[in-house]
Order: C-alpha cells, then sequence, then structure tokens
C-alpha cells in the first residue's frame, strides 16, 4: 500500500490545490470599447465578406466596409459599387463565446 501513497502524494505535489469555485474567468466589462485586436478581427472579415458579396438590389460589387466602433455591438456600413449606391450594414455583437458576426445585408 506504500505505492498508492507515494504516487498519490507525488500528483496532488504537482496538481497543486483543487479549486471547487470553477475557473476564474475575468469579467470584462460589458460597456468596454472594442479593443484593437476587436477591430482589426472584424475589418479583416467584413472585408472579405463584402469582396464576395454582390448588392442584393442591383447585383453590383460592395465598396470596402467602414467601422462605427465606439461601442458594442459594431455597426458595419458598405455601399455598392453601381450609380445608386445602395447601403448595406451588419452589427457584431460580442457574447461570452467571442464575437458575434452578423451577414452583410441591405439596409
Amino acid at each position: 500500500m506504500e505505492w498508492f501513497f507515494a504516487s498519490w502524494a507525488f500528483m496532488a505535489y504537482l496538481s497543486g490545490p483543487f479549486d471547487t469555485t470553477g475557473p476564474h474567468e475575468i469579467e470584462r466589462n460589458r460597456y468596454e470599447p472594442p479593443g484593437p485586436a476587436d477591430k482589426w478581427l472584424i475589418e479583416i472579415a467584413y472585408e472579405t465578406a463584402a469582396a464576395e458579396t454582390r448588392c442584393t438590389r442591383c447585383g453590383a460589387p460592395l465598396d470596402r466596409p467602414r467601422l462605427r466602433a465606439d461601442a458594442w455591438p459594431v455597426r458595419v456600413t458598405s455601399r455598392c459599387r453601381s450609380s445608386a449606391r445602395h447601403r448595406h450594414r451588419a452589427d457584431v455583437s460580442r457574447t461570452a463565446d467571442g464575437l458575434r458576426t452578423n451577414p452583410l445585408v441591405r439596409a
């Protein structure tokens, strides 16, 4: 039985104390504005989406999207390249799992 106690003591030494309260995640303030990494990720995602998307009304390609990232949700807007310049927009919100992106739709 000594081998059982020795292995248990060794594993307890390596693992440290057991915390029953669960993981300690840093609670981000819900009103905290988007950071530079959030803005960069949203910009890259919607530049790719706009390059592949056509206007739902006239079929023209979309311009480069613009962000209004003062607070959550972040507003993404783009216009089509036709003479009518139809507006398209999407909202990006932050969830507990990460970012929730919506498709660019005609506004």
